[in-house]
C-alpha cells in the first residue's frame, strides 16, 4: 500500500510507495469532488481499484483556510477517510537545480517526514489508519489565521521573484527563447515554462493565488501523472507538453485536466482506464 505504520518494538515505522497512476488534486479540484458524494465515491474506488497514490501536501490543505465554512473542511475528511491509505504525504521544497536522471526522469516527491512521524505516535495510540488522518482538514479551519500567515508567508516571496525578474530584459529574452534541453533541471524547465505568461507580460497581475498555484503546478506535473487544476494552469501545461513535443525532448510530464469541457469526468475516467490511458508527450 502506498503509506502504512508497523510496530518495531517501542517505534513506529512509516513507509510510502508512490504507485501510479499518481494524481494530484489542487485545492479547488479537492472542493469540487468532496462535495460530490457520486464524485468521492468514484475517486476513491478508482484510486484503490488501480492501487494508486493521492499526492498530498501541506499546502493543498493548508489552502483550506481560506473557507470560512466549515463543510468545506467537513466534506474533505470524508474524501481524504474513502482514499486513505492510498495517499502520499510530501514536503514541498525548493525547486532543484539538479535532477537525478535528466529531463527523461521524474523527480520523486520528498516524505513529508515531520508530519509522518506525529502520525506515526497517533497511529501508535489507535492503531487505525482513518483514525490516525481523522481531523487534518479541520485542524485547518481550527487553525485559519495562522494558516492564512503562512499561505502569504509562502507565496509572497514566488510573488516577488517573479515580479523582479520580468523587469530584467535579459531575463524574458530567455524565457522566451531558451530550448528545454539546455541542461536545466527538469523543475526548472517545468518552472520557467509554467511561469511564462507572468514573465514576458510585465503588466501581467501576479496575485497571491497565482503563486500559490504555481507551487501546487510544479510539483504536481513534476511527480504525477495525471493532475487536476484550473484552466489556466491546465492551458499553461498543454502548452508545456507542445513544446516537449515539438522539440522531440524525452520528458515525461503529467497529464492536465481542469474543470472546463468536462474535465472532471474525463479526470477520473482516465484514472479508471489507467493504464490504457497514455501519458507521454
Amino acid at each position: 500500500m502506498p503509506i502504512s505504520f508497523a510496530v518495531d518494538g517501542d517505534y513506529v515505522v512509516w513507509t510510502q510507495q508512490f504507485a501510479s497512476p499518481t494524481v494530484y488534486l489542487d485545492t479547488y479540484a479537492i472542493r469540487e469532488i468532496s462535495e460530490s458524494t457520486q464524485l468521492t465515491t468514484r475517486f476513491a474506488e478508482a484510486i484503490k481499484r488501480k492501487n494508486g497514490t493521492w499526492l498530498l501536501a501541506p499546502l493543498s490543505m493548508g489552502e483550506f483556510a481560506v473557507f470560512k465554512d466549515p463543510r468545506h473542511c467537513a466534506q474533505a475528511e470524508i474524501l481524504l477517510a474513502q482514499v486513505v491509505p492510498h495517499i502520499y504525504l510530501f514536503e514541498t521544497k525548493p525547486l532543484s537545480e539538479e535532477g537525478d536522471g535528466g529531463l527523461s526522469q521524474r523527480s520523486r516527491p520528498r516524505p513529508d517526514a515531520k508530519n509522518l512521524d506525529w502520525f506515526s505516535q497517533r497511529f501508535c495510540q489507535g492503531g487505525s489508519l482513518q483514525d490516525v488522518f481523522q481531523g487534518m482538514f479541520q485542524l485547518v479551519h481550527d487553525r485559519r489565521e495562522e494558516m492564512l500567515e503562512c499561505l502569504n508567508g509562502a507565496a509572497l516571496p514566488i510573488k516577488a521573484t517573479f515580479e523582479r525578474y520580468r523587469q530584467a530584459e535579459s531575463y524574458r529574452a530567455n524565457a522566451k527563447a531558451a530550448p528545454l534541453g539546455n541542461g536545466r533541471s527538469r523543475q526548472f524547465v517545468i518552472a520557467g515554462e509554467l511561469s511564462r505568461d507572468f514573465v514576458l507580460d510585465i503588466n501581467a497581475n501576479i496575485s497571491r493565488n497565482d503563486a500559490l498555484d504555481f507551487m501546487h503546478a510544479v510539483d504536481a506535473v513534476d511527480y504525477c501523472d495525471l493532475v487536476l487544476l484550473d484552466k489556466a494552469w491546465e492551458r499553461r501545461v498543454n502548452g508545456l507538453r507542445k513544446r516537449i513535443a515539438e522539440e522531440g525532448v524525452d520528458m515525461p510530464v503529467a497529464r492536465c485536466f481542469s474543470k472546463s469541457n468536462n474535465g472532471i469526468e474525463t479526470f477520473l475516467d482516465a484514472i479508471e482506464r489507467w493504464p490504457e490511458v497514455s501519458v507521454s508527450v
